[in-house]
């Protein structure tokens, strides 16, 4: 997550200034957080008090009191013109699906404690796919939200409620990167690339949260502009683009749904769920699909196993949930 200034257009502006962001670092185990716990107040009408830290390896990761994502519905938005030709096409369909068995498998009883769903097949909805050919090769946050806000005027969004469980996954195509170095943000260019993916939130013309995340092609290229080495890697050349897109796509959404405004589930100094396990990859299979995830941080088996195992991809039945009563 990094911190940056307010560059808005007047549609819609930022909550705060300056704010959170949750990412992926291309090193393994390292968190992308900062500026956390700026936005205390919650979520509308559902304020719960912070709790407490508690045994494990990681204490300090705890509920701050914000809003979570309760029942997903998921959205995917592939932005860029390459969609529009028949491998990328095809390429959309499949991550589509991973969304849909996403929601549907054991991956989500790991999601269901911190107050994400109950569990595989009760944790939300795929609602569908939207396309945006029209951007520009080189994007800024701001540009995001701004296209964001478009797609919503004109109807390819819906307008998010407050508390919303509206979460946007938006891939980009290979020739379509970030380039904001107010943002401290460079994905998929030819140098200095600092994150492999983000999750962030703006308020939107009508005064909801709308709750985002980024993915870029992640192609070769792009590994190697962003880590020196392949061991010193969060991803792999071995793996294939999709496996690599899947392995960061189930990072941000674990993180997006747990902590959308960077102040509910999150470490101050080890990040979100997804940083503490950043680069451990497991396996889900939903009928003949197999697909690859991120193991996340379970705070559940943390406590449990007193610091012996915490990182999962799944979990047998839906993990009970730990938001504090209120």
């Amino acid at each position: 997550m990094l911190e940056k200034q307010s560059h808005l257009t007047h549609s819609h502006t930022r909550s705060h200034d300056p704010h959170p962001r949750g990412g992926v670092h291309p090193g393994p185990g390292k968190p992308a957080i900062r500026g956390v716990s700026r936005h205390p107040s919650g979520r509308r009408g559902h304020r719960r008090a912070p709790a407490a830290a508690g045994p494990g390896a990681f204490p300090n990761f705890t509920y701050h009191g914000g809003p979570v994502i309760t029942m997903p519905q998921v959205y995917t938005g592939f932005w860029g013109g390459l969609w529009s030709d028949r491998s990328h096409r095809s390429r959309a369909q499949r991550l589509n699906q991973f969304h849909a068995d996403l929601l549907a498998s054991d991956f989500m009883n790991i999601l269901s404690q911190y107050g994400v769903g109950q569990g595989a097949g009760r944790a939300g909805t795929f609602a569908g796919a939207t396309f945006v050919p029209n951007v520009p090769s080189t994007l800024t946050d701001a540009d995001i939200q701004n296209l964001i806000q478009q797609q919503i005027n004109q109807g390819n969004l819906p307008e998010p409620s407050n508390p919303s469980n509206l979460a946007l996954l938006i891939y980009l195509d290979e020739n379509t990167g970030i380039n904001d170095p107010a943002d401290g943000l460079v994905l998929c260019e030819p140098s200095n690339d600092t994150a492999f993916g983000y999750h962030e939130f703006f308020t939107c013309a009508a005064g909801n949260p709308f709750y985002y995340a980024v993915i870029p092609a992640l192609t070769d290229m792009c590994l190697t502009a962003s880590c020196p080495t392949d061991s010193g890697c969060s991803l792999h050349l071995a793996e294939s683009q999709e496996q690599r897109q899947t392995q960061v796509a189930s990072h941000e959404f674990a993180e997006m749904t747990s902590d959308p405004q960077l102040n509910a589930w999150y470490d101050p100094q080890n990040g979100e769920n997804g940083d503490i396990c950043n680069g451990q990859t497991d396996t889900i299979t939903v009928g003949g699909n197999t697909w690859t995830v991120q193991k996340i941080y379970s705070k559940y088996d943390d406590e449990q196993s007193n610091g012996a195992r915490y990182c999962l991809g799944h979990a047998a039945k839906p993990e009970p949930s730990l938001l504090p009563d209120g």
